[in-house]
């Protein structure tokens, strides 16, 4: 993929604008929307910015969640510089991206499912995947979130994450359930859940827990339990990705 012009921010005034519009269509809460998503710059320097876009939704109706991340530099053009203006192509191997979907149980979010890491494979700005829930809702029916994790390799893995926002799955979009305001930060240590709905606990009878957003091992990396490429509606092209349930991997490693 050829470098261009990243614009970030207006990118975020156009999807604000839409969302202001739906939410005029589809009614006053965030959840009441389709899908919910948010956008931020998790590291900006003047070698290097890492974007990143987090987004669920109920996809086929039993959940979907997708994550996208952006590297770029600084644009110099005659009449000065702008940061993070530039799209910054890396070798395959250079981006990681993450989804990690956590279920609010009552009180805090935990960790239901999470996809391996995956990474660019050929020469690109960008990287884009795409996870869904086959069948029922993995950790049963309530508020799903996903935490778009994504980072970039320059001699050490710069990014983090970010938190899409809550949305209840099931499709009971017009739910009456108020949604979690809480939301965990990239560090922060957080349970899992099981299938059932309920805190995982290890053999010992201890909640098992993890990092929140934290980076893959470090050194560019190959490989992710991918699928297919597919076009987005917006024109991108999305890896998909398989999503396996937090209690599965964690209890088996």
């Amino acid at each position: 993929m050829n470098d261009r012009i990243r614009l970030p921010l207006l990118r975020s005034l156009v999807a604000a604008a839409a969302g202001a519009l739906a939410l005029v269509l589809l009614g006053a809460s965030p959840a009441a929307a389709h899908y919910v998503y948010e956008e931020a710059f998790t590291y900006r320097s003047n070698d290097l910015c890492v974007f990143d876009r987090s987004e669920v939704s109920h996809g086929d109706g039993n959940g979907y969640a997708r994550v996208d991340i952006d590297a770029s530099t600084v644009l110099g053009t005659p009449s000065g510089s702008y940061p993070c203006a530039w799209g910054l192509e890396r070798p395959p191997g250079y981006i990681s991206a993450k989804i990690e979907t956590y279920v609010w149980l009552g009180s805090y979010w935990y960790l239901c499912d999470q996809t391996d890491w995956v990474y660019n494979d050929t020469t690109s700005t960008d990287l884009a995947i795409q996870a869904r829930m086959i069948g029922q809702p993995i950790c049963g029916p309530g508020y799903y979130a996903t935490n778009g994790v994504g980072y970039v390799w320059n001699n050490n893995w710069f990014g983090g994450a970010v938190w899409s926002g809550a949305h209840y799955l099931p499709d009971h979009s017009f739910s009456g359930m108020e949604a979690p305001a809480a939301t965990p930060e990239a560090g922060d240590t957080v349970g899992v859940a099981d299938s059932s709905g309920e805190p995982l606990l290890d053999a010992e009878g201890e909640p098992v827990t993890v990092e929140v957003g934290a980076p893959p091992t470090p050194g560019p990396g190959y490989g992710g339990d991918t699928e297919s490429t597919v076009l987005a509606a917006d024109g991108t092209e999305v890896v998909e990705v398989a999503m396996r349930p937090a209690s599965e991997s964690l209890l088996t490693r």
